[in-house]
């Protein structure tokens, strides 16, 4: 039986989650379908779920994160996580007041902060570097801005559950009903507070992003996967489908240190022929080539296109995107694996898993915060991929992850 069970909004986020147990045995299930009882019960050790509910409805979400919770009530699961996203994007409120109700206790703990990358929670305010979420590149979001950065306002707009805040260094307020938040401001605040709640017997349900599973890492019994893994050196293939600034400037500082960028503008992001024809044919073989060669290949799709009116009326233009961008590196995939693969955006990244027919995959290690290493089976081949949130990293990352930053540009201007 896993000892915890993660419920996370997006691929990204569970992969994010997931890592932070190693080097226990999880397991990350791409999605929440075939996610039963049986499966619960047979993870030594932790299994992180994408309920893929980040772009649903608040009802449509909460009914999903409610099953979950139950399958793993049913499984006798003694630790579930809600894993959110660190920016508080998606539908906090309405998932954190379905994993409550569908735990049977009688609160929910619910600690927003990841020090580690500047976010922390400070008088109830949630920041980013310094700056109030919604104040923050975040607010500007062309697609779900925050637009709130009181954490009780925030959780309060999506739900009728009582919410109650609670200042770091005060106690957990274990006779309260409903939601409780958490200020925290630092990695050891947060250590602290879990210990606290282990030691009251209070981690029934918890909730936060990847600084909240960190933290129960340093105080759960997890236990160690067996066999040693670890993350294949190569040439690495980069695919950028996030449109937030922090990817556009990682894009840009990778090709100014030479990589080869190959840009896909609105046709590569919206046609449906397109990857059949023979400009995305020859694409694809460039691509390849590349990745082969070049230490660096990046397959950029960061653009700010305003793609509205190239999809048909009410079609959700992110799904669009991520679909036709998944699809471009399925194909090139099939070309040949030729070395390591990273994608920027969780969208892209379960459209690409989904389009290969990948249900499961484990985490194997975190190179850098907010990025994952994980390795999973493609048509019998062993493919290690990164995966990254849109708005973490600096704008070295994507050299940097490539192994040979001044090498590297030499390199891929001779490839």
């Amino acid at each position: 039986m896993a000892k915890t069970m993660l419920i996370a909004d997006d691929l990204t986020g569970a992969l994010d989650a997931g890592v932070c147990l190693l080097p226990a045995d999880v397991l990350v299930a791409t999605s929440p379908e075939g996610v039963t009882c049986e499966l619960v019960s047979s993870c030594p050790a932790a299994i992180s779920v994408n309920a893929g509910t980040r772009h649903l409805d608040a009802v449509s979400a909460a009914a999903r994160v409610a099953a979950l919770v139950e399958v793993a009530r049913e499984a006798g699961v003694p630790c579930v996580v809600k894993k959110t996203d660190s920016a508080l994007r998606g539908n906090v409120g309405a998932e954190l007041t379905a994993a409550w109700r569908a735990s049977g206790l009688p609160r929910i703990h619910f600690i927003p902060a990841l020090p580690e990358m500047g976010r922390v929670t400070r008088g109830g305010v949630h920041y980013v570097d310094g700056v109030p979420v919604a104040e923050s590149a975040f607010g500007r979001d062309p697609f779900e801005p925050v637009r709130v950065s009181d954490v009780r306002a925030l959780v309060s707009s999506q739900t009728d559950a009582p919410v109650h805040l609670v200042e770091e260094g005060s106690p957990a307020p274990l006779d309260a009903s409903g939601i409780v938040i958490y200020d925290a401001t630092s990695t050891e605040s947060m250590v602290a507070r879990v210990r606290e709640l282990r030691d009251a017997g209070e981690l029934g349900v918890v909730a936060g992003c990847a600084g909240v599973t960190d933290a129960l890492a340093g105080v759960l019994d997890l236990g160690r996967m067996h066999g040693e893994k670890s993350l294949d050196s190569g040439n690495l293939l980069a695919v950028c489908g996030s449109v937030n600034s922090a990817s556009r400037a990682q894009c840009r500082f990778a090709e100014g240190s030479g990589a080869r960028v190959m840009r896909i503008g609105e046709r590569e992001k919206c046609d449906d022929s397109w990857l059949d024809s023979e400009d995305g044919r020859s694409f694809v073989s460039r691509a390849s080539e590349s990745w082969g060669n070049a230490p660096l290949t990046v397959v950029d799709g960061s653009g700010l296109e305003d793609l509205t009116g190239l999809v048909p009326e009410g079609t959700d233009v992110r799904q669009v995107v991520a679909d036709h961008i998944g699809a471009i590196l399925v194909s090139i995939c099939e070309q040949g694996l030729h070395g390591r693969v990273l994608v920027t955006g969780g969208d892209i990244l379960a459209s690409f898993l989904a389009q290969s027919g990948v249900e499961r995959v484990r985490p194997l290690d975190q190179p850098a915060p907010g990025i994952v290493g994980f390795e999973l089976d493609l048509r019998g081949q062993r493919l290690v991929i990164f995966s990254k949130s849109g708005g973490f990293g600096s704008r070295e990352l994507l050299v940097e992850m490539a192994g040979r930053s001044r090498e590297m540009a030499k390199e891929c201007a001779h490839a």
